[in-house]
């Protein structure tokens, strides 16, 4: 596979499930991949029909066009459970032989468009997945590249000296998690602008931190 054509897989909100609590909502852990979950918070419906699998844990996993905080309840035709909640987050997954014959670590400088982006690496079948709200920012490419030999500034040393001095102001419309960091690197907050979009791991971690203005 050539590291100029990776697959893109966009991400959108889906639900993970024990098999305990597959039996729980579906009466069932042989699950078929139609399934889907109603995502209930307060009462309120946040999502009608989300995808659901067999995983580890339980979990709702969003995109932009969900945000809740703190935890949901999932609704199957059977019953209903509890979960916790998550943002999608961007990642290149590659088969080991792949990473090895790439020389990939841990993270790797993905090119999606016009974006660059540090993302982790994970093993797997070879694709970039990426948060729905990114993709669509990023014009819907249907592949990526892998940006060998390029990464993110290293982090400043703890000197005022060189601190960058005002907020930073991203000129693209989707601000993802690797403006986030990088504005923590150089210790900026982030202006944002009323057309921005600005994706669930970006938005976590700028809150975690206090990265955005208020």
């Amino acid at each position: 596979m050539r590291p100029d054509q990776i697959p893109v897989r966009a991400l959108a909100t889906r639900a993970t499930l024990t098999r305990a609590d597959a039996r729980q909502l579906f009466g069932t852990d042989a699950l078929t991949g139609r399934e889907t979950v109603e995502v209930v918070r307060l009462g309120e419906v946040l999502h009608p029909a989300a995808p659901a699998a067999i995983a580890d844990a339980t979990r709702l996993i969003h995109d932009a066009r969900l945000t809740p905080d703190g935890s949901v309840r999932l609704a199957g035709p059977v019953g209903a459970v509890g979960a916790t909640v998550g943002p999608v987050r961007t990642r290149l997954v590659a088969p080991a032989a792949l990473r090895r014959a790439w020389g990939l670590g841990d993270a790797a400088t993905v090119g999606l468009g016009a974006l660059a982006l540090a993302v982790p690496v994970v093993d797997g079948d070879l694709a970039l997945e990426v948060e729905h709200a990114l993709w669509l920012g990023a014009g819907r490419p249907e592949t990526a590249r892998w940006m060998a030999g390029l990464a993110l500034p290293a982090a400043p040393a703890d000197d005022d000296r060189q601190r960058d001095e005002g907020p930073a102001d991203i000129p693209r419309r989707v601000v993802t998690e690797t403006d986030v960091r990088q504005a923590m690197l150089r210790r900026r907050r982030i202006r944002l602008r009323a057309d921005q979009v600005v994706t669930p791991a970006a938005r976590s971690l700028a809150k975690e931190h206090g990265v955005f203005e208020d």
